[in-house]
């Protein structure tokens, strides 16, 4: 049988309260239809041994739970979920301008542009560094909630090449391919789960330490110069990875499973 101090390994002692943690995970199995609406939550004293918390802290993870309309409590019968939690809207793939951006609900704001200061290192192994580059920071909303924040070293040459408006609308990515001076040869990504910084945390309105995502972006021409570094931290719950695999091609299923038994 699991032990209370087992049990509290489940949650982080970054001093988010237990409360909050344990709401999350609540909330989360509600949103995977774990538990789907009309079923019956555990009961108080099933949720204390499950978790290895006080009764206090499930009564106060329910209560936010209750707040958020997600579950109701009914007196002599139990705790039910009545609704799931919004699904965030999924977003387009291929974004051109700011204004579609709005139209979808997605926006972005520069927060900072100006000559690069080792805000971000290009290493060895992505490509040869030219000698001066732009450090630029967006932060990007969905629904006036930040969901991605950004950061970018831009070459100085690549920069130029375009007027100084466009760099404040559109998006990094949609000017380096559709400038043809650019010279664009190549695009490289890593993607990593990692834990999220104080200053991460802040800028996504998470807790710190919360997973996020991380997207490496790497810009590249011919000659293997670095044209753009990008550096992207997503929010977990904003992240869908939504593939079709071509059939056709076995090794493709080996490829994106990472292991040929899975």
């Amino acid at each position: 049988m699991q032990t209370e101090t087992e049990a509290r390994h489940r949650f982080r002692e970054d001093g988010t309260p237990y409360y909050v943690q344990l709401a999350a995970i609540l909330r989360r199995q509600i949103a995977d239809g774990s538990w789907g609406v009309g079923d019956k939550l555990p009961t108080l004293r099933q949720m204390v041994a499950t978790f290895g918390v006080s009764p206090m802290t499930v009564r106060h993870a329910v209560a936010g739970l209750e707040q958020e309309g997600l579950v109701s409590a009914e007196r002599g019968r139990g705790t039910f979920v009545v609704a799931r939690p919004e699904p965030h809207a999924s977003v387009p793939y291929q974004l051109a301008s700011i204004a579609g951006l709005r139209g979808s609900g997605l926006s972005f704001r520069v927060v900072a542009s100006r000559p690069a200061r080792d805000e971000l290192r290009i290493v060895e192994e992505d490509g040869v560094a030219l000698s001066g580059y732009r450090y630029m920071k967006r932060i990007f909303a969905r629904d006036g909630r930040p969901f991605i924040v950004a950061d970018y070293l831009i070459a100085d040459d690549v920069y130029r090449k375009m007027p100084g408006r466009l760099w404040s609308r559109e998006l990094v990515s949609t000017l380096l391919y559709d400038t043809e001076a650019v010279g664009l040869s190549k695009v490289r990504q890593q993607f990593r789960v990692i834990s999220a910084l104080p200053r991460e945390a802040a800028e996504l309105e998470i807790q710190i330490h919360d997973p996020v995502v991380q997207v490496r972006r790497i810009f590249l021409n011919e000659c293997r110069e670095v044209l753009c570094l990008a550096r992207l931290v997503y929010r977990t719950d904003g992240v869908v990875f939504d593939i079709n695999i071509d059939l056709d091609d076995r090794n493709r299923l080996l490829e994106l499973g990472g292991f040929p038994e899975s």
